[in-house]
């Protein structure tokens, strides 16, 4: 059974990750209502209202801000004693979530998904605004470029030496061009051989469109805007990288046995877009799987009851345990890379704990 998707609500992670998300929500509001007034002097567009609307409901429709804890503890880690601590940090974590907020409306427009965080998509939203036309697609890719746009606002807005700005934004769009070359290679992956898939092609891939903007990223950032050293970005990056590969593996394992009341999005997802996840990996490696797989995977139109067939193939052929038993392999690295990070000793226990929180969560 997955653990809960976070600690338990009275651990130090918990307190910490509360106060940061409180933080966060404060400002990711205050960031939405000041584009809604600079929109509104631009254009009186009834469209331009309804992608600002779409938009801000996917924003604050939850969230584990699991970036902007990342972001903090990174650099409550590593600042100076004389340092002013996380909560100069609101607008840098603003810009992350809003980065990804920028990044899932277009994941979820290529992907047709309906549902994100427990309510309708960006595109979903504004097609039942709008309703059936060619424009909503048009809408949702602007919908995403304005997220975007937000983000790099937030980041400029920063109130730390610009030096240290400078050189964390660097990152921050390293960030980005890593997530595209992770999509490219998702979206392409269905043009691919089933029987050429393999668990080392899905966590480049991994590592790439997830693990480098949810995990190396955000802690990469806080610890440049610290004024950490090369050789202490490093060791994040050591430590960040077995755990962005193992954070979502674990997406993988949910996308087939989570459940939507937890996670937010629709179950068999996954199977019914084709995704080439480390399940389906594991799935084909035998000629009985790779048949299972020929015939669901990517067909929008399969049943429950099929798609309950595969993921049962996937328990009784191992594929589960061996994905699982891969997120704690991974896990158990990252664990061990952690010591070399260097952050104050109550942080480092927090960093620890966060990882074991990412790697173990339910939704």
């Amino acid at each position: 059974m997955v653990s809960p998707a976070r600690p338990d609500p009275g651990s130090d992670l918990e307190r910490y990750a509360l106060d940061v998300r409180t933080r966060v929500d404060r400002g990711l509001a205050d960031a939405l209502t000041r584009e809604r007034g600079l929109a509104t002097s631009l254009s009186a567009s009834e469209e331009l209202a309804q992608v600002h609307e779409a938009l801000a409901s996917l924003a604050m429709r939850g969230g584990k801000r699991l970036r902007s804890v990342l972001i903090s503890l990174a650099y409550d880690g590593l600042r100076a004693a004389d340092e002013p601590d996380s909560r100069v940090l609101v607008d840098a974590c603003v810009a992350i979530e809003l980065l990804q907020v920028y990044l899932l409306v277009h994941d979820d427009w290529m992907d047709g998904d309906d549902t994100r965080r427990g309510g309708p998509t960006v595109h979903r939203a504004l097609g039942d605004a709008i309703g059936p036309s060619p424009i909503v697609g048009h809408l949702t890719v602007l919908a995403g470029d304005l997220a975007s746009g937000m983000a790099q606002a937030a980041f400029a807005r920063i109130p730390l030496p610009s030096a240290r700005v400078l050189s964390a934004f660097g990152r921050f769009a390293d960030m980005q061009r890593a997530v595209v070359a992770g999509q490219v290679e998702d979206v392409c992956s269905p043009r691919r051989p089933l029987e050429s898939l393999d668990a080392a092609s899905v966590e480049r891939l991994h590592a790439n469109k997830t693990g480098a903007y949810s995990v190396s990223g955000p802690l990469a950032l806080g610890a440049l805007l610290a004024g950490a050293s090369a050789e202490q970005v490093a060791a994040l990056d050591a430590f960040a990288e077995p755990l962005g590969v193992a954070f979502q593996l674990r997406d993988d394992l949910l996308g087939v046995f989570g459940e939507s009341a937890q996670t937010g999005k629709a179950r068999f997802g996954d199977l019914r877009e084709g995704k080439r996840t480390a399940l389906v990996a594991a799935l084909v490696g035998s000629p009985e799987g790779l048949a299972l797989a020929r015939d669901l995977l990517g067909r929008r139109d399969a049943t429950d009851a099929e798609c309950e067939r595969v993921a049962h193939a996937m328990v009784e052929r191992g594929c589960r345990a061996q994905v699982e038993a891969r997120v704690s392999e991974l896990a158990a690295l990252a664990t061990e890379r952690a010591a070399a990070v260097g952050l104050r000793s109550e942080l480092q226990v927090l960093l620890v704990e966060a990882g074991r929180a990412l790697t173990e969560r339910s939704r």
